[in-house]
């Protein structure tokens, strides 16, 4: 599927001093987003247009310094198309109050 949206949750396990790495890491890649973050792991969130972008992501935290392990939790493909319209859909509902 080339019109294609994925929507991955990694958990990232590293040691508590690489933190600011894993963040500067985090704020350079608009597809990548820190839902959660404690002492020695965090949750991300990875939204993508191809699976091998969620792979690249996942090799290039693994390189970091003090990163332990990277896991890919949950992984979801839909197309731009039903993404669109869900979202339009949710946006209709909102706006009519319910």
């Amino acid at each position: 599927m080339k019109d294609e949206h994925h929507i991955s949750s990694l958990v990232v396990l590293h040691r508590p001093d690489a933190v600011d790495v894993l963040t500067a890491f985090v704020e350079l890649r608009d597809t990548l987003e820190i839902a959660i973050q404690g002492e020695c792991r965090c949750v991300m969130v990875c939204e993508t247009d191809n699976q091998r972008a969620v792979m690249d992501h996942i090799e290039a935290m693994e390189a970091l310094p003090g990163i332990i392990n990277v896991s890919l939790i949950y992984h979801h493909v839909e197309s731009h198309d039903v993404m669109d319209e869900l979202v339009s859909s949710d946006a209709s509902l909102q706006g009519a109050g319910v």
